[in-house]
């Protein structure tokens, strides 16, 4: 394969580029689980801004914006006089004696959980209305629901399996469901629906695959995509379309069937994969809920962790090929 030009990289500066890539992982890793403690305790207490409180909120903002009394932080703060308005939580907590997080965790919960409005209400939107038909379906069918929709997908039919397993996450997060027994269910019924699909490719010959493909989404375009994805990735293309590009992971498991890959290998990628994908869905689900404006500062943190760790991977690849190409 035809590598892109990319100028020539030295031991040295591999080495360079990598070590700063990991120190900023690590100062990233920290700030996503800083900003995640606080969105857990705000989405645990029901109160979006209480997601926005950071080290340096001032005094004065805790008390014009999150609306905290003053009386209940000269009890938390454990003073007759409060200190000046633009003393930061950070400041606060360093006088206490005790870490960011803890006293951020105090705060939110004195932030005001009722909000007096006299707006009428708003027409529920498409989410909304996709959560309780869930809800509904889930009460009167059971996790069956659930693992049909998955097991559909896996085999390529237009089905919802990502924002029902997004939907999911939330639902056990807010204890409507069973976290570990939903996830799992999730994961064996993607996993099964990728073994189907699978067999199906062994036992069919080329001509069938085209002429029954199309309803599992086997077109000609998304064939040269998948095959694409092999030839530039190899037995990894098994775990991305399991993951990243899952809506083309019925073509690529027919692909692998029809080719003979190996049982074993092709059910260690569609567990990996998969994993992934229920991380991505149900696990993102599960840890920032439904509100992005109340995560906006976790994912912010967590995108550039992840593309952090994608640049050095890349970073990576382009080394070592470039060393295999001049060794060749």
């Amino acid at each position: 394969m035809r590598l892109p030009h990319f100028p020539p990289i030295s031991r040295p500066v591999l080495l360079l580029l990598v070590s700063l890539l990991l120190g900023a992982q690590l100062f990233l890793a920290n700030k996503s689980w800083r900003s995640y403690q606080v969105l857990a305790g705000a989405r645990t207490l029901g109160v979006a801004e209480a997601a926005d409180l950071r080290a340096f909120t001032t005094l004065q903002e805790l008390v014009e914006r999150f609306g905290i009394a003053e009386v209940e932080l000269l009890e938390l703060l454990q003073t007759d006089r409060l200190p000046a308005a633009t003393t930061k939580v950070k400041t606060l907590a360093e006088q206490l004696n005790v870490s960011e997080l803890a006293l951020i965790e105090q705060l939110q919960d004195r932030i005001p959980l009722v909000h007096t409005t006299t707006e009428e209400p708003q027409e529920l939107s498409l989410y909304q209305r996709f959560e309780a038909l869930i809800l509904d379906w889930l009460a009167a069918y059971g996790l069956i629901v659930l693992v049909a929709v998955v097991f559909l997908g896996a085999l390529g039919l237009p089905v919802p399996a990502g924002p029902l397993a997004a939907l999911t996450g939330v639902l056990s997060f807010d204890g409507l469901m069973s976290g570990v027994p939903t996830a799992v269910a999730i994961l064996l019924a993607a996993v099964a629906g990728d073994l189907l699909i699978y067999q199906l490719g062994r036992k069919s010959d080329e001509t069938t695959l085209v002429r029954y493909g199309r309803w599992v989404g086997f077109t000609h375009a998304n064939r040269l995509r998948v095959l694409h994805l092999f030839e530039r990735w190899g037995g990894l293309t098994l775990l991305l379309t399991r993951s990243l590009v899952a809506h083309v992971s019925a073509v690529a498991s027919l692909l692998a069937g029809s080719s003979g890959t190996k049982f074993t290998t092709f059910l260690s990628y569609s567990f990996a994969g998969r994993a992934a994908w229920l991380f991505i869905y149900f696990g993102l689900g599960y840890l920032v809920g439904s509100d992005f404006n109340m995560a906006s500062s976790f994912l912010g943190y967590l995108s550039l962790f992840l593309l952090a760790l994608l640049s050095m991977g890349v970073l990576i690849e382009i080394y070592f090929r470039q060393h295999r190409v001049k060794s060749a």
